[in-house]
């Protein structure tokens, strides 16, 4: 099968390094980034541990004057009430928290990755524009030629008036056009201000090649995120369901108090210091019991359901970006092709220039449509570039 010359001729790695493309982002947002990630480890970490009940610890001191004279008691107590056993329900609680913080770290990951593609995106928007302003350069360069001809024509009464007007028109469109790609120039750079310290010219692009087909279908983090909410959901559904089911629970005291003088003769024998200690079965009746089981099961469905649609999505994704890239191929393979013609003009018009038969005018004009043929090429370079860096956003070490 014949090689499309975009897709062949570009390198098939990547020529950043993972560090330097994560060092386009400004110091405060990478530091936004990591304190993220840090909360929600700590969080993660919180909720795997939630089901260890604390440990009480308390101390009293009571005073009664119910027999006269103020008696005053203290206490302190050790108390543990801790469930052993819930029919899977702490299990499932560990796992729902691993899970959940997974979850939680791949969408912070995916959130970074996001910002630094706008920052990458703009600089290859700003390439771009840089090249239209180029191309715009030489238009208006090519405008002023024509006017010059048309004017000439005009007085020497070949054309009439309208081909000059058409001309005066043009070379106005154009002006005006260059000036909204300063300002578009302006406010790119201005957005990238706001994603990174660093300034546009600074930044030596990366080269993206086309990604291997099996390497970005089974290395998305966004499946990856996505499955890990599948069991997250899964844990939770039995969390929820063995809410209701019977639990066991141990419990113990260390007791360390002032015995009251008033009853100690009468007791005999009194231990300050004692343990109190045993078990118990709790089985919680909920009336919104099945409803609570059936809604954990609905979200559980649904992040399977969402699991299907984006691997849909993902796959669909690859094929238009393909089809883009074809289509991007075949219009630099046109601009070549364009670009022989007129290098071959060009050498024409300056054979019949050096004879009389063509204007200088004429030459510059076929030079200047030559060159911007040349730097069409180099602006679907960087279209394809740009649909090229879809393709890296969210695939494990690729960014």
């Amino acid at each position: 099968m014949k090689q499309l010359f975009l897709l062949s001729s570009l390198p098939l790695s990547l020529l950043l390094a993972q560090g330097e493309l994560q060092d386009i982002l400004s110091s405060d947002k990478r530091q936004l980034f990591k304190y993220q990630q840090e909360e929600s480890k700590i969080k993660a970490n919180e909720l795997e541990r939630s089901w260890i009940n604390p440990i009480r610890l308390q101390y009293s001191k009571n005073y009664s004057t119910q027999f006269g004279d103020a008696i005053g008691t203290g206490q302190f107590m050790i108390a543990v009430d801790q469930p052993i056993f819930k029919m899977g329900g702490i299990w499932s609680a560990i796992k729902y928290a691993k899970a959940l913080g997974e979850a939680n770290v791949l969408d912070i990951e995916l959130k970074k990755r996001q910002l630094i593609a706008q920052a990458l995106g703009i600089l290859y928007r700003l390439k771009r524009s840089h090249y239209q302003m180029e191309k715009l350069a030489l238009t208006i360069a090519n405008d002023k030629l024509d006017i010059q001809i048309q004017k000439e024509s005009y007085e020497a009464g070949v054309t009439n008036r309208t081909l000059y007007d058409q001309a005066l028109l043009k070379h106005n469109r154009d002006v005006t056009s260059k000036l909204e790609l300063a300002l578009n120039i302006t406010k790119l750079e201005n957005d990238f201000s706001l994603l990174s310290d660093a300034k546009p010219d600074e930044i030596s692009l990366p080269n993206f090649g086309m990604i291997d087909k099996e390497r970005y279908l089974n290395n998305q983090l966004e499946i990856e995120r996505d499955g890990l909410r599948i069991e997250e959901k899964a844990h939770n559904r039995y969390m929820i369901f063995s809410k209701y089911l019977p639990e066991l629970s141990l419990n113990g005291r260390y007791i360390n108090e002032d015995l009251n003088p008033l009853f100690a003769p009468s007791r005999g024998s009194l231990n300050r210091e004692y343990y109190t200690y045993g078990f118990s079965v709790k089985l919680p009746l909920n009336v919104n019991s099945l409803d609570d089981i059936q809604n954990a099961k609905i979200a559980y469905l649904n992040a399977k359901i969402a699991l299907n649609e984006k691997q849909k999505e993902i796959a669909n994704n690859f094929k238009l970006i393909q089809k883009r890239l074809e289509i991007i191929d075949k219009k630099i393979v046109l601009s070549k092709e364009d670009a022989m013609h007129y290098q071959s003009m060009l050498d024409t018009t300056k054979e019949l220039a050096s004879l009389g038969d063509k204007t200088n005018l004429d030459t510059e004009i076929v030079s200047n449509t030559l060159k911007i043929r040349q730097i069409d090429q180099e602006i679907y370079k960087i279209d394809a570039q740009l649909e090229l860096m879809q393709l890296y956003i969210n695939v494990a070490d690729a960014l």
